[in-house]
């Protein structure tokens, strides 16, 4: 059995792959606590491979030394930079993040040559370029945490106001915490829209691919201004990028 493991800024998205062939997909929210991996594999007493990409800050040797504690005979794989089959046109490839190489990776492998804009909305939102299955670069934008973070620190009289709550802003806010949430949650939408309508000005076939812990969150905006045969959600593109990686 193999776990693909996705180590983020804010939390560990895990994808565990059955010898059925069938996944299951589980977010582990740091700081971990003990015992949490056994908990995970409980049921699984044969040795398994665990898939790993770093794509935050937290180490990924804290997270095979938690592992090797409760399941001594398990290996792991750390996914780098040469392990994703993806051409890559920017001027310092070696910096590329690699949750954003290896969404663009997954979807290649799931759409082929078809342009898109990947766009994995979680701690920053990444809106990325791929064309003829090259990743091309494309934006960074601050998450909508990181964006409400900011409010608090331009008056006092501002609140943090909880974003992703399920239902997106009806405009106009007719209070400040509403006003607030439009302020985030349109200027985001109108952000990522207009990347989609300045890289591809005349592709009619141009797909929308949303992933990230947000990413449901936007998707009925983005569906107000985006035709929704083009908007292609998957809750965890950066987990299937790293089975991809190592599919024999």
């Amino acid at each position: 059995m193999n776990i693909a493991v996705d180590i983020g800024n804010t939390c560990i998205k895990c994808n565990i792959l059955l010898p059925s062939g069938k996944s299951e997909v589980h977010a582990l929210y740091i700081p971990l606590r003990e015992g949490i991996f056994g908990e995970l594999t409980e049921g699984f007493p044969e040795p398994i491979t665990w898939r790993i990409a770093q794509t935050g800050s937290f180490p990924w040797q804290e997270i095979k030394a938690d592992v090797l504690k409760v399941r001594p005979r398990d290996k792991f794989k750390i996914v780098t930079r040469q392990h994703i089959p993806l051409k890559i046109d920017v001027d310092t490839p070696q910096k590329v993040g690699i949750d954003r190489l290896l969404a663009a990776f997954a979807a290649t492998e799931q759409y082929g040559d078809l342009p898109m804009l990947v766009v994995d909305a979680g701690s920053a939102i990444t809106v990325d370029v791929v064309q003829d299955r090259t990743f091309c670069g494309g934006a960074i934008l601050p998450g909508l945490f990181a964006q409400s973070a900011t409010y608090p620190k331009i008056s006092k009289k501002l609140p943090l106001v909880q974003i992703a709550d399920g239902k997106s802003p009806v405009y106009p806010g007719k209070n400040t915490k509403d006003a607030i949430r439009n302020g985030i949650y349109w200027s985001t939408i109108g952000a990522i829209r207009q990347f989609y309508e300045m890289f591809f000005p005349k592709e009619k076939n141009v797909l929308l691919i949303l992933t990230g812990g947000d990413a449901e969150y936007l998707l009925s905006g983005l569906s107000r201004v985006t035709p929704e045969e083009r908007i292609k959600h998957h809750v965890a593109l950066v987990l299937e990028g790293i089975d991809r990686c190592f599919d024999e």
